[in-house]
């Protein structure tokens, strides 16, 4: 077997569903001079072994667990066996681990590396370690694995922060913020006849797409758009995606008498989603913190801004860098619901706001938030690790 110099190890990857999947995916197909490898989940990410037709070849195998600390001795001969199974599959004088997480995929790469395996680098994209930090246990273990790591990659500044009382030294820790493809998402997308699909009568159409999680706010888009009836008769909500608040909304949605006016889609494919955010006019994800659940940072707004749309975003987590306020969209609390109408009733109300707003998130994306922006810098942080093994 051809050992890489690169072996990701992450529990989600295409075709599962998600941003850190994505994440992964789209930036190490784009480490062009390398050999990549994948080990990922068989049931969570299921599909054939071998290349996939991008820059790398994948094994799926069972590494997925709930038991994610060391505690559960079932959980801790789990780690070990997918440390083996890591060391198999690396040199430790050629290969770099790239952790999809620092829990649970980092354990098992800091167990590998107790056997003199692979060093490692860990992807840290802030819900993880939120959530790590309300158990002793799993505090305790990350902290290892972090440390242990020859390099921390947080997906915002605001992940960062959350790294830094962990006493990893600063260095260490390196900010890659995710992507967007501007060639699949952006202004020509021709959305106009999905935009009268779901319009139902209307004039003005607001988007949301994303799992259907708390974080994430779309109750209080449905509370803002109760608030909108009479202001905004013409405007109409759309929400893409699927999740556990699915049943929890569309009661909401009864109990204000706006079944006429919000659209669940569901969860739609990669080449639908463009259109979406073609036909809308403003994106709204008003995320806040729920608990250790947080939104780290929010591809989704960049894909927003790659389509040339202005976004509503939480003043929580990551969303904040993703949005410039008052220059590509606007900042809320996440918790106000009249606070939320106003912006979206400010943005509806004003079309050229809209296209500044929506031309200067284009341009910022260009700039900084391409998939190729990432990759260069994820490929410089692999470079200066392998050259110190």
């Amino acid at each position: 077997m051809l050992v890489p110099d690169l072996l990701v190890v992450s529990e989600l990857f295409p075709p599962a569903i998600g941003g850190s999947a994505v994440l992964l995916s789209e930036i190490y197909r784009r480490l062009h001079g390398h050999s990549v490898s994948v080990l990922t989940d068989e049931t969570t990410s299921p599909g054939p072994d071998g290349d996939d037709g991008h820059a790398f070849s994948i094994q799926r195998r069972a590494i997925a667990t709930r038991a994610w600390g060391l505690v559960n001795p079932a959980g801790a001969l789990h780690h070990f066996e997918v440390g083996v199974r890591i060391r198999r599959m690396t040199n430790r004088r050629r290969s770099v681990v790239h952790c999809g997480r620092a829990i649970p995929e980092g354990i098992a790469a800091w167990m590998s590396r107790q056997m003199y395996g692979a060093p490692y680098v860990v992807w840290c994209h802030g819900e993880d370690i939120s959530t790590a930090l309300t158990s002793r246990e799993l505090t305790w273990v990350m902290t290892r694995v972090v440390r242990g790591a020859a390099a921390v990659i947080a997906n915002s500044l605001s992940t960062r922060g959350l790294l830094l009382p962990l006493g990893i030294p600063e260095e260490r820790i390196h900010v890659v913020y995710p992507g967007v493809d501007p060639d699949r998402f952006h202004p020509g997308v021709d959305g106009s006849v999905l935009r009268r699909s779901l319009l139902r009568g209307g004039n003005a159409l607001l988007l949301s797409v994303g799992r259907l999680q708390r974080r994430k706010g779309h109750d209080l888009v449905i509370d803002a758009m109760a608030r909108l009836k009479s202001l905004l008769p013409g405007l109409r909500y759309v929400i893409v995606g699927d999740g556990e608040e699915k049943a929890s909304l569309e009661r909401l949605v009864l109990s204000h008498g706006l079944a006429d006016r919000v659209t669940f889609v569901g969860a739609v494919s990669d080449n639908a989603l463009p259109a979406y955010f073609a036909a809308c006019d403003v994106f709204a994800m008003p995320n806040r913190r729920e608990g250790a659940d947080i939104e780290g940072f929010g591809i989704v707004f960049l894909e927003a801004a790659a389509s040339g749309k202005p976004a509503i975003g939480g003043n929580s987590g990551g969303a904040p860098e993703a949005i410039d306020p008052e220059k590509t969209g606007l900042l809320v609390s996440g918790h106000d619901a009249g606070e939320l109408a106003d912006a979206v009733a400010r943005l509806s109300r004003n079309a050229g706001e809209r296209a500044a707003f929506g031309s200067a998130a284009r341009t910022r994306v260009l700039a900084r938030f391409t998939w190729e922006h990432a990759a260069a810098k994820v490929a410089a942080i692999h470079a200066a690790v392998a050259a110190g093994t």
